[in-house]
């Protein structure tokens, strides 16, 4: 695996926490815990949009300027789109164990509608679990081998874990991401399909 796409699948990590927050700066027309950042939404209609057979081109000529070759800039962008779903994730991990589920703990349409609770908490666990099913999926599609992908998985829960530490209520979330990751790793590489034996 090149190390170019590791550096780019962690530096879109690092991007993918502070997304979901990228909303206190717009606090006017979104809201903090807007639904537009603190969920899936913008990078995968995003990355279905580059992705697309015909603007892909538009994909092309931004990574083409770095990149001669297309194959190299596709990669580049699935990598980043990797890196940048899971980061999201793990801050979704943080936001469920608030204080209180009132206020700014909430998910909210904008502008400043709050979704109560209960949505929120089935809103943030669904595209936490989407985020995670998406990303690790793509890396089990990649030619990568199964010790470099445990390595890139085992990175993400230390990565994970000390994101988590430096919060509130950190042993709760941790307890959850422990559960929770390794779940969905397995359900997106193996699934849960129930093989019947041949008589």
């Amino acid at each position: 695996m090149k190390k170019t796409y590791l550096v780019v699948l962690y530096v879109s990590l690092l991007a993918g926490l502070e997304f979901p927050d990228f909303d206190l700066h717009l606090l006017v027309f979104l809201g903090h815990r807007s639904i537009l950042t603190h969920g899936i939404i913008v990078p995968f209609f995003l990355y279905k949009f580059l992705t697309k057979e015909g603007y892909s081109k538009i994909s092309n000529k931004i990574f083409g300027r770095f990149f001669s070759n297309k194959d190299f800039s596709k990669e580049i962008l699935d990598y980043a789109y990797i890196g940048f779903l899971i980061g999201i994730a793990i801050h979704l991990c943080a936001d469920l164990f608030p204080k209180a589920w009132m206020g700014f703990a909430l998910i909210v349409f904008p502008p400043w509608i709050p979704m109560g609770a209960p949505f929120s908490i089935v809103w943030m666990l669904l595209n936490m679990f989407f985020a995670l099913k998406i990303s690790f999926k793509k890396i089990k599609e990649k030619e990568i081998e199964n010790k470099t992908k445990n390595r890139i998985f085992l990175s993400i829960l230390a990565i994970g874990a000390i994101y988590l530490i430096i919060d509130t209520m950190f042993v709760s979330k941790i307890i959850l991401m422990i559960i929770s990751f390794p779940i969905i790793w397995f359900y997106a590489n193996k699934g849960f399909k129930v093989i019947k034996k041949k008589d």
